[in-house]
């Protein structure tokens, strides 16, 4: 049996073990989450769960991500929310602030099994407001470069000098670009969604920018950065309404040289034709800061949570080895932990690399507001990619916006 057949049968048998431990008189742990990849660690976890124990069982619910915040805002306030929820790390603040999550600080803190000091420091940011921890990050995963090493080799580069900074990276991508053979050099997310805010955020804070000077020098750099690479065809213009899954799409049909990409895409490079690699995003020339976007799904109980003690039991089950062993080899997924080291992992050349990439990924946030911080932004992105505005004109309009919002709660 194949990995993934293997790993669809196993989330079926933990679906399966619900109707039998119901039948037992289990206590039902409901449980949302947005993963619908049969090999996402969390059914590894699920099941873990469920045999290890009679007590409790969880009743999984499968939400599409742009449904969850809707549908979870709904259930909190109609008093039926899940017992636990994972929620995507910029929106732990909002809920937080809203009172709408458990308070977690001492029931972690008291936990021998998830080990509260042994969090990296970028999730562990997002787990708290205001000095109080309200979630527990699952896995993070940040960016980095995707590169075609044949292609690198029939345009006489050399795959093992990958480009390091922003004008090695300009030079690399404009001598891969090939209008002929329908090849872009380069490949980015900017689409009009929160991706564009996760995809920017590296080259603003490489740049010597920060989310709350958009109309400083820095941040028109790094976006005047990337429209130049598209008004010069070395990325395509529809960066502008691809995806991220979209934009690795390019990459793995070869016809995008070099893309900006997290770890959750490994599974799939099994697609591509060619030998690839991944390497650290480039710095700034005149900058030299390493940089990239720390991204990843947190544990939250929402308040009126049902069977909160079985919620902590799962969300401590979930910090196993055994459970992360399988969440970076089977779907790239990084422990936010510490002291989980993953030996001899699939795709060894790429954990090295993402795990150091995690030492410089900034969480984004947290705010209450960020949604409302974010958007301007992604306007002012996909504004100067068009030819809208210029960046720095774009850039100007999305500060304006942001700081009322700032200047009440600063970041």
């Amino acid at each position: 049996m194949d990995r993934r057949k293997f790993l669809a049968a196993l989330a079926a048998s933990s679906a399966a073990s619900v109707s039998i431990a119901n039948a037992a008189g289990s206590k039902v742990v409901r449980v949302w989450h947005t993963f619908n990849r049969d090999y996402d660690m969390i059914h590894l976890g699920m099941k873990l769960f469920n045999e290890s124990q009679s007590t409790y069982v969880i009743e999984p619910r499968l939400i599409p991500y742009v449904q969850l915040n809707p549908e979870l805002v709904r259930a909190i306030a109609t008093g039926s929310p899940p017992d636990l929820v994972l929620i995507n790390g910029p929106d732990i603040a909002g809920y937080a602030s809203q009172g709408r999550l458990m308070d977690l600080t001492d029931l972690v803190a008291s936990s021998k099994l998830i080990g509260a000091q042994e969090f990296q420091s970028g999730p562990d940011k997002a787990d708290h407001w205001r000095g109080r921890r309200f979630s527990v990050a699952r896995e993070m995963n940040s960016l980095s470069l995707y590169i075609n090493d044949d292609l690198m080799q029939k345009k006489g580069l050399d795959p093992e000098r990958p480009p390091a900074t922003w004008s090695q990276l300009l030079a690399v991508a404009e001598k891969l670009t090939d209008p002929a053979a329908k090849v872009n050099g380069f490949g980015f997310c900017a689409h009009g969604s929160e991706q564009a805010t996760f995809q920017f955020q590296p080259w603003l804070i490489q740049a010597g920018g920060t989310i709350n000077k958009l109309d400083a020098p820095p941040a028109t750099a790094a976006l005047q950065f990337l429209t130049d690479l598209v008004k010069r065809g070395i990325a395509s213009r529809d960066v502008i309404n691809q995806q991220q899954l979209e934009v690795i799409n390019t990459f793995i049909a070869g016809n995008t040289a070099i893309a900006v990409g997290g770890p959750w895409e490994l599974p799939r490079m099994v697609e591509a034709k060619f030998k690839w690699r991944v390497a650290p995003l480039p710095v700034k020339d005149d900058v030299g800061v390493e940089a990239s976007s720390l991204g990843g799904f947190h544990f939250a109980i929402p308040v009126g949570a049902r069977e909160p003690e079985g919620a902590m039991l799962i969300i401590e089950r979930m910090m196993s080895t055994e459970v992360f062993q399988q969440g970076w080899n089977s779907s790239g997924i990084l422990s936010p932990k510490k002291n989980i080291v993953i030996p001899s992992p699939n795709w060894p050349q790429a954990y090295d690399v993402f795990s150091h990439q995690m030492k410089t990924a900034v969480q984004r946030g947290p705010h209450p507001q960020w949604a409302s911080i974010s958007r301007p932004l992604q306007t002012a992105i996909q504004e100067a990619l068009t030819g809208t505005k210029t960046p720095k004109d774009a850039l100007a309009e999305a500060a304006a916006k942001i700081e009322p919002i700032l200047a009440k709660t600063p970041l």
